[in-house]
């Protein structure tokens, strides 16, 4: 498989433009807006410190060589995609599709802790 040159030519230009630090030009982000990131991803943490716990108490259980991988690789997606969220949350609908995705990620916590 075979990638576009220019594709990869734009997501070098886009990328870097959507995560960024904000500079002293650039205008503060909504209150309305930044307190609705804080607030999903005050939930998201409390959902994934449940998550977490449940995850311990599986480790302690019966050994599952595929357990400890894949619940350390779904909290990092999640734990990832809320720092991106933060790090986009001068843009206007970007840190609500990431966190979107740590959403999925928790429910993912959840289903797999839950076995």
């Amino acid at each position: 498989m075979t990638v576009d040159v220019s594709m990869t030519k734009r997501l070098r230009q886009q990328l870097p433009a959507a995560f960024r630090l904000p500079t002293d030009r650039d205008p503060a982000p909504e209150q309305r807006h930044l307190a609705a990131v804080c607030g999903w991803a005050a939930a998201l943490g409390l959902g994934g410190m449940a998550v977490a716990l449940r995850a311990f108490v599986g480790l302690i259980g019966a050994y599952r060589g595929w357990y400890a991988p894949t619940v350390i690789v779904i909290g990092l997606i999640g734990l990832t995609c809320t720092i991106a969220a933060f790090a986009s949350v001068h843009r206007r609908r970007l840190p609500f599709a990431l966190l979107g995705a740590a959403t999925v990620s928790l429910v993912l916590g959840w289903i797999v802790t839950g076995l």
